[in-house]
């Protein structure tokens, strides 16, 4: 290599680090850039992509889209005017210091990620897994058909004794009907055929109702007072509770897997943050930080 190539690249060199230095100081200038396809701008790196301006300009009103390049060029400059402000609130701090601003941004990272667990449909597969695993929420409750006896006197101790007489009757096998002629009349209404324990419940109070679930056909609960009164209950008949069949739910189960499946999503992100992370405590940590 010769002196004379040397003192060539040694001023190239100079030449290119003072245009380079040049180009630093005036940082006014830009120089175009052809951006990725489906880009129409961006923004301080930040990409807006062509799609998004499609659907707002097509989310517009007709009479806005007469004259298409002009629309399309608003539609940007405004999505442009967004995007600054957002970095704006970003670098000012408002993440850090605004409730409204934390509050929309976890709004949007949860909604962003049911989305995402939503983009994939839920297989046939697998709502039937989840129908057999959770059967139960759906089964329907047990139903009665009860006979209601009730004594009314002003001393409720006579009308607890003809209770028990009536409770002892049917015990020893007298027929229901027969023993019904010796009770007085209820002061409302009583139940139809097969009614749920909380019906049950609503007419002869909550202990009446959980005692029923304890009882076979034939049995009595024990007399309860109600009103100027007491009464007891005897169960004719029990209908258990039944598990409908998938496709007469189906709709519901399909919306409770998919909450199940974005629930599970949200928590997933949530267990590789926490674990990437470095969260400091100045006490102990709370039980339930750790996942």
């Amino acid at each position: 290599m010769t002196d004379t190539f040397r003192r060539a690249c040694l001023g190239a060199a100079v030449v290119i680090g003072c245009a380079f230095s040049a180009f630093q100081i005036l940082h006014d200038v830009r120089v175009p850039m052809r951006l990725l396809a489906g880009v129409a701008a961006r923004v301080n790196g930040r990409s807006i992509d062509v799609d998004s301006v499609n659907r707002t300009v097509a989310g517009l009103d007709a009479r806005d889209r007469r004259f298409e390049s002009a629309t399309r060029r608003d539609v940007l400059s405004r999505m442009i005017d967004e995007e600054l402000l957002v970095q704006h609130a970003l670098d000012s701090g408002a993440a850090e210091t605004s409730p409204e601003v934390r509050a929309a941004l976890v709004r949007s990272a949860i909604t962003r990620v049911n989305a995402e667990a939503a983009a994939e449909p839920i297989s046939d597969r697998e709502l039937d897994e989840y129908f057999k695993a959770h059967s139960q929420a759906y089964a329907t409750s047990a139903r009665f058909a009860v006979t209601p006896f009730y004594f009314e006197s002003k001393d409720l101790a006579l009308a607890r004794s003809r209770a028990d007489a009536a409770r002892a009757q049917i015990r020893a096998g007298t027929s229901i009907d027969k023993v019904l002629h010796t009770t007085d009349r209820l002061p409302f209404i009583s139940p139809g055929l097969l009614v749920s324990a909380r019906t049950l419940a609503n007419y002869f109070g909550p202990a009446t109702a959980d005692a029923l679930e304890q009882l076979a056909p034939g049995e009595t609960t024990d007399a309860q007072a109600l009103g100027g009164g007491v009464v007891f209950i005897y169960l004719n008949q029990k209908a258990p509770s039944e598990v409908p069949s998938l496709a007469s739910v189906h709709d519901l189960v399909l919306a409770d897997a998919l909450r199940d499946r974005q629930e599970h999503a949200l928590e997933t992100l949530l267990t590789s943050l926490h674990k990437s992370a470095r969260i400091e405590y100045s006490n102990a940590p709370p039980a339930t930080a750790s996942r």
